[in-house]
Formats: C-alpha cells, sequence, structure tokens
C-alpha cells in the first residue's frame, strides 16, 4: 500500500462530500500517473490547500478512469477519476492544522522547518498523486484516524 497527497480547497472538499465522498478526481495533465502509479488498494492523505489542514484518509478501490459528469465543477476539470473508501472524513473546523507540533515536527517535509517560514509549502503541496513517504503516510494516517474520534475543534484564523 503506498500513500498519495490528495489537495483539496475548502470548495473542493465540500463538493466532495457533497457528492457521496465516493469519488476523487484529477486533472487531465495527471492522467499518467493516475493510471500508472495510483493502484487500488494505495491510500490518499487529504489536504486543505489555503487552510493548510489535513482532512482525511481515503482507500482508492478501483484504478484510474476518465469520467466527465459535473462533481466538482461545470464543466468539471477534474475527469481522472478513482473510486474510493472513506477511512476519515472531517469537517473544515475538525480538520487537523499541519502546524500542530505532532505533524510539523514528524512531517519529513516539515521537521527542522521554521513554521510559517516563507516557501515552506512550495515543493510539497504543489500537486496531487505526489506519493508520500511511507512513514509520514502511517503518521498523517494514525493521527487522522485518531482526530475522526476525539473530534477536536480547531477555530479558524
Amino acid at each position: 500500500m503506498a500513500f498519495f497527497l490528495n489537495l483539496f480547497t475548502p470548495e473542493t472538499w465540500e463538493a466532495f462530500q457533497a457528492h457521496g465522498a465516493s469519488v476523487s478526481g484529477f486533472r487531465h495533465r495527471q492522467r499518467r500517473i493516475a493510471r500508472e502509479r495510483v493502484h487500488q488498494g494505495d491510500t490518499f492523505i487529504c489536504y486543505l490547500v489555503g487552510l493548510s489542514r489535513w482532512c482525511g484518509v481515503l482507500e482508492i478501490i478501483s484504478e484510474a478512469y476518465e469520467d466527465e459528469s459535473p462533481i466538482f465543477e461545470d464543466p468539471d476539470p477534474y475527469t481522472w477519476r478513482f473510486k474510493v473508501k472513506p477511512l476519515v472524513c472531517l469537517d473544515v473546523k475538525r480538520a487537523i492544522p499541519i502546524f500542530e507540533d505532532a505533524i510539523w515536527n514528524q512531517f519529513s517535509e516539515t521537521k527542522g522547518v521554521e513554521k510559517r517560514a516563507k516557501g515552506w509549502a512550495k515543493a510539497t503541496f504543489r500537486s496531487s498523486l505526489r506519493q508520500m513517504d511511507d512513514a509520514d503516510g502511517a503518521l498523517l494516517l494514525k493521527l487522522l484516524t485518531e482526530q475522526d474520534t476525539q473530534r477536536t475543534t480547531y477555530e479558524l484564523t
């Protein structure tokens, strides 16, 4: 099982949930990665761009396929899709900020980086379908699963 980054805006996360939280989509330019590297049984770790929060864990239950029916927008730019099963699906206020010490100080991309340092997110959160380090994926899976039970609220700033 491999972990892959799945980026959402608050709007696309809301649309994903409103549409049944069963299909995650990606842009046409990502079709090669979707077809060749991401497979059934892998896991998406979901991140809210703009809010810098981890919001979900999705088990991938299909191979990539193309579908132009609108989910996220109309017309929908996210036509390369996977059927998914949500393991954790947090609302925005319960999504875990990346700046929480339990994540920031352990996540390989941020460990040793000053919080909120200029440009900290450029390489890591540039696009979806980036394969994550196994230890990072396991850490986020653990913390998000715990949060799904604890339901701590993180106020928006």
